[in-house]
């Protein structure tokens, strides 16, 4: 079993400072012999070293934990956003303790809840709900927190979000140029969201631009974002035309997902010709043989800013409800 440093000082007969400064490579600067150096470190390497943690958090003020709330892992950009984040974490020698929400206020409630009594550093949120909990007002903990994702007005925090208007105006108005008769279809899921909301208010303004009358009909929403949002929402679609779309889009790839599968149960299979966007990209597109336009989200870059805010004090110069908006990439395929 690896030693504390009480321990080590005890068994070689140095001060716990001693032994310290030779963990943290300090004794060049404090002078440590030589000697003292190797018969500590000759030690460790046989027992080990084990950090007490509770100790080290009470005299550093800090438990070097951050929080990450998400809605669902399932969603491939949140995924892969935890991924970057926890690379930048473990480069700090921080641990990210990700819980999920599953869109449900209860759940989320929770978890926050959870977190903040684990006395995290920094708390990063994807809210499903504009309320905001009693204890994240007050904020008596030390934590830094952020919303992503998600920037409802009604939050007091900084947010770090992709820029959903511009990726669904810019996929909108690639898809209306290259679809038979400009005709395309917004699938969307959970369209309170504000991301989802900037996403459709994107597609409306590419629907004007291209004169597109009654751009309501073009919009079908669903309250959750699933698979099974996506086969309800395609179902009933080809059922009011009486056909498949010529063209679609999808707010997410889980949306897309039920979508290709209502399809192609409902059709017999997936027409080659049929026209398709999605926000959020993945590989396993490139064996669809049909013409494609994604949003890809930069989930480093977001990462990034998270981890900045995140490591912030409390009180960072600026409005605590300022918003940093990342650009998307769209990504075209078999065009």
């Amino acid at each position: 079993m690896s030693k504390t440093v009480e321990e080590i000082a005890k068994a070689t007969g140095f001060s716990i400072t001693t032994v310290r400064f030779v963990i943290n490579g300090q004794t060049d600067r404090y002078r440590i012999s030589a000697k003292t150096r190797q018969a500590i470190e000759d030690y460790i390497a046989i027992h080990g070293y084990s950090i007490n943690h509770a100790a080290r958090s009470l005299k550093l003020a800090r438990t070097e934990t951050i929080g990450f709330v998400v809605p669902d892992l399932a969603n491939a950009y949140f995924a892969r956003l935890m991924a970057a984040l926890e690379a930048r974490c473990n480069e700090r020698n921080l641990l990210l303790l990700t819980l999920a929400s599953h869109e449900s206020p209860e759940l989320e409630n929770r978890a926050i809840t959870s977190l903040l009594e684990r006395d995290v550093d920094g708390l990063a949120i994807a809210p499903c709900q504009s309320v905001v909990l009693p204890q994240l007002r007050s904020n008596k903990t030390r934590a830094s927190i952020v919303a992503f994702d998600r920037g409802y007005p009604s939050w007091p925090f900084p947010a770090v979000v992709s820029d959903n208007y511009q990726g669904g105006l810019e996929m909108a108005r690639r898809m209306l140029q290259e679809s038979a008769g400009g005709e395309c279809f917004f699938l969307c899921a959970h369209a309170d969201s504000p991301s989802i909301q900037d996403r459709i208010r994107g597609f409306e303004t590419a629907c004007a631009e291209s004169g597109v009358d009654d751009v309501a009909s073009r919009i079908w929403t669903d309250a959750n974002d699933s698979p099974d949002a996506g086969r309800h929402l395609m179902r009933i679609l080809i059922d009011e035309l009486r056909r498949p779309p010529a063209a679609f889009m999808c707010s997410s790839l889980l949306v897309l997902e039920g979508a290709l599968l209502q399809l192609r149960e409902q059709m017999g299979n997936i027409d080659p010709a049929l026209l398709i966007g999605t926000f959020d990209d993945h590989a396993m597109l490139d064996l669809l043989p049909n013409r494609i336009v994604a949003v890809r989200q930069n989930e480093k870059a977001i990462a990034e800013r998270l981890f900045e805010r995140l490591l912030a004090p409390r009180d960072p110069v600026g409005l605590p409800g300022e918003t940093d908006t990342v650009p998307c990439e769209i990504i075209c395929r078999n065009f």
